[in-house]
């Protein structure tokens, strides 16, 4: 490789790695994030609570202890609902701080680097 073609490498890469982290990764961090609470939605069963909310707890199926399961499942069951509420909004908030983190960290280490060498 000779010089002119060397230095123009070396003159379209800062450009390179911005288009980079700003435009391709946020878009396959994006996918990431996504997939992982998508996976968190189908591990804690978010799905299955609402469609199976009045069947009795346990499949209990015997004379006299019907009501009494489905009562216990429902409210057994709206406990896991509210749980996993509770989780998907951690989680949420987790994944939107970690998108924000990654489009703030260029910033910030110019601005650490700027803060070391003129202060």
């Amino acid at each position: 490789m000779n010089t002119p073609a060397l230095s123009l490498y070396f003159a379209k890469l800062p450009m390179e790695f911005l288009v980079w982290w700003f435009l391709e990764a946020p878009v396959t961090l994006a996918k990431i994030l996504r997939f992982i609470f998508f996976a968190f939605v189908h591990l804690f069963s978010f799905k299955e609570l609402f469609t199976t909310f009045f069947r009795p707890w346990k499949n209990e199926y015997r004379e006299g202890l019907v009501r009494t399961a489905i009562f216990i499942g429902a409210f057994i069951k709206t406990l896991l609902i509210i749980f996993d509420i509770f989780i998907f909004s951690l989680l949420g908030i987790v994944e939107i701080l970690i998108f924000i983190g990654w489009l703030v960290l260029p910033f910030l280490v110019i601005y650490s680097l700027y803060g070391a060498f003129f202060t």
